[in-house]
């Protein structure tokens, strides 16, 4: 028989009865603990099978302890594993042993040179003095567990609190990382970001881009120049500008804003896929910025790349169409917290609504470039009015101001119509209708009152008429430009008019009206002028709804 050289391999073996000479030769520890019970005469058989089945125990509780040892990633077993496994078996743990104390075995002999010994190692006890114990100062209470939680970065700002290290301690760490030795010169260190020195002359490293066409100055957008994805020249940085030391090495600041290798590269394909001719590639790249809930770090820069591409391509229709749906697909992404940007985006919303020309040329359909910014004009106040309580009426303000100026051409006076109309009800009727006969007198003149006869049935009864591209299309094929303007300005102001008396017509079906249907033709034509009450009139449910006629009368 081999016999083990750990203590716990000799203890089985002892307690099993066990002994050099061969298994059942003695019974163990099991007699000699039955006898210090005051159980004498123990039967051989009977002191065998509790050994066997204190062996089995122990086996479990170690097995039990090792899963605890090896989860903590350790090759030694310690007390705590053994009391973790007595705790899950249910058992009291074992007291007056400590991990952190070195374990410490003495080797004593069992039995008799007539029936043989055995070596067997035990655990030496420390002896304690009571009067010790006693007149020592009690252990400080041990803090409970407590959890803190605050702010690393807000919209990629980290806040300056005391558990975030300071800018310092973030520049030292970075320069620690990334020092390392010139090939060239093995004493001078190569920083990126820092200037160099040697004699008179300076050779500038370029600084490392930190994120999607570079860093930037403001606070929080971080957005580039261009929509390109390149790095910022170290000398354009604005109002961070690089300081230098006495040594002469010139130090550019720390940007705001670090973007992941992958994060770079999604902002090119997605640009680059956005501004594509191919649609299968864009509707899949405007399906993308909607759904992906990844997008928070590139938010800025989408925003930036709209605004830039629609301050610089007002002639290109596909460009400002394309931005437009970015910019409904990043409004519709519910991950996104859009809000800090909304003063970015209202300026190039607005420019697709009430711009002086859109397109290259004055006949492409920028009719439906205007009523899809519309509609995106019209959900972000839906969306953020209850927040912001000056946002609906700062860009009601602006319609109306584009609606009421003479001066501007009649495509701003349609956008402008065409918002304020889709703005609601009550907003067309206090703001839209009371100017509606000064109004007239400005289409007036360049609608000629011949052709309006003959095509006022086919053309402005349509109320889609200005959402319709090949209606649009068709109609400026067979008018001059001036009289296709005037009529799609007639044709947004009826769609308007149409929707005001339908709805207030709704809300009075319960109150009885003795008005007729001839007795508001003329105060109609007198309070909206006559073009547009001829061609509101020759809708064939108008008679049905005189209420809101005379809303409409009323409200002039």
């Amino acid at each position: 028989m081999v016999m083990p050289k750990d203590p716990l391999g000799l203890f089985l073996i002892y307690i099993s009865g066990a002994s050099p000479g061969g298994p059942g030769e003695g019974v163990g520890a099991t007699g000699d603990i039955a006898e210090s019970v005051g159980i004498t005469n123990l039967k051989d058989e009977v002191a065998m099978s509790l050994a066997q089945d204190v062996e089995y125990r122990i086996h479990e509780i170690v097995q039990e302890a090792m899963k605890f040892m090896r989860h903590g990633k350790r090759t030694k077993l310690t007390v705590d594993d053994i009391n973790n496994a007595l705790r899950v078996r249910n058992v009291e743990p074992l007291y007056g042993f400590n991990s952190t104390d070195p374990t410490r075995f003495k080797k004593t002999l069992v039995g008799t040179p007539a029936t043989g010994t055995t070596d067997i190692f035990y655990v030496e006890d420390e002896e304690l003095d009571f009067e010790t114990i006693l007149s020592s100062p009690l252990p400080k209470v041990p803090l409970d567990i407590s959890y803190t939680a605050h702010w690393l970065a807000i919209e990629g700002v980290q806040p300056a609190i005391v558990q975030n290290p300071t800018p310092i301690d973030a520049k030292i760490d970075i320069f620690n990382k990334r020092i390392k030795l010139d090939p060239a010169a093995t004493t001078q260190p190569v920083v990126p970001g820092i200037k160099s020195v040697s004699g008179n002359q300076s050779s500038p490293t370029n600084a490392s881009g930190a994120g999607v066409g570079g860093s930037s100055a403001a606070g929080g957008s971080g957005a580039s120049g261009s929509g390109s994805g390149g790095n910022r020249n170290a000398g354009s940085d604005g109002a961070n500008g690089a300081s230098s030391n006495g040594s002469g090495a010139e130090i550019k600041p720390l940007v705001k804003h670090v973007l992941s290798k992958e994060l770079q590269l999604y902002y090119e394909r997605i640009t680059s896929a956005v501004l594509s001719s191919d649609e299968v590639l864009r509707a899949t790249a405007i399906s993308s910025l909607q759904n992906d809930p990844g997008l928070h770090q590139l938010l800025p820069y989408f925003v930036q790349l709209v605004a830039e591409k629609v301050t610089q391509n007002t002639r290109n229709m596909s460009v400002l169409e394309s931005m437009m749906s970015t910019v409904r697909a990043l409004l519709d992404n519910d991950n996104l917290f859009i809000e800090p940007y909304l003063h970015q985006l209202m300026p190039t919303i607005l420019t697709c609504v009430v711009g002086k020309r859109l397109g290259e040329t004055p006949f492409e359909n920028h009719w439906s470039l205007r009523s899809t910014a519309t509609d995106i004009i019209v959900l972000i106040c839906q969306k953020y009015g209850a927040s912001y309580h000056t946002l609906q009426p700062r860009v009601i303000r602006t319609l109306l101001r584009a609606f009421l100026d003479p001066e501007k051409p009649l495509t701003t006076h349609y956008g402008a119509i065409l918002a304020l109309s889709r703005m609601g009800d009550q907003v067309f009727k206090t703001l839209v209708v009371p100017n509606l006969k000064t109004y007239s007198r400005v289409i007036e003149p360049e609608l000629s009152s011949s052709d309006m006869d003959g095509q006022q049935g086919g053309l402005l009864l349509d109320e889609d008429i200005v959402l319709d591209g090949q209606a649009a299309d068709e109609s400026t094929t067979l008018m001059s430009l001036k009289k296709s303007e005037a009529t799609h300005c007639l044709g947004a102001l009826l769609t308007g008019l149409r929707n005001l008396i339908r709805n207030e017509s709704a809300k009075s079906r319960s109150i009885p009206n003795t008005t007729t249907f001839q007795e508001v033709r003329e105060p109609l034509a007198q309070a909206i002028g006559e073009t547009l009450a001829r061609a509101l009139l020759k809708d064939d449910d108008m008679d049905q709804n005189v209420a809101g006629i005379i809303v409409v009368i009323e409200s002039c």
